[in-house]
């Protein structure tokens, strides 16, 4: 996907990219394809394992929550 404006963790390259974990506008050296996440949020998971947002790290992937 290309969209416009500079690379928010460079502020040097092109956007080429949109992170679908935080939406940071990244270029291409600061986009990890193999986990399609920008550099920061694939260091992130990688570290923790799960996804380290408040209550998202305590359901498998793929499953929602809603409370009426």
């Amino acid at each position: 996907m290309s969209v416009a404006g500079l690379c928010e963790i460079c502020t040097d390259g092109r956007v080429d990219f949109t992170c679908p974990r935080c939406g940071s506008l990244v270029c291409d050296d600061h986009y990890d394809e193999e986990t399609g996440l920008c550099v920061e949020c694939a260091a992130e998971v990688s570290e923790g394992g799960q996804d380290d947002r408040p209550g998202r790290g305590d359901r498998p992937d793929g499953v929602d929550e809603y409370q009426f």
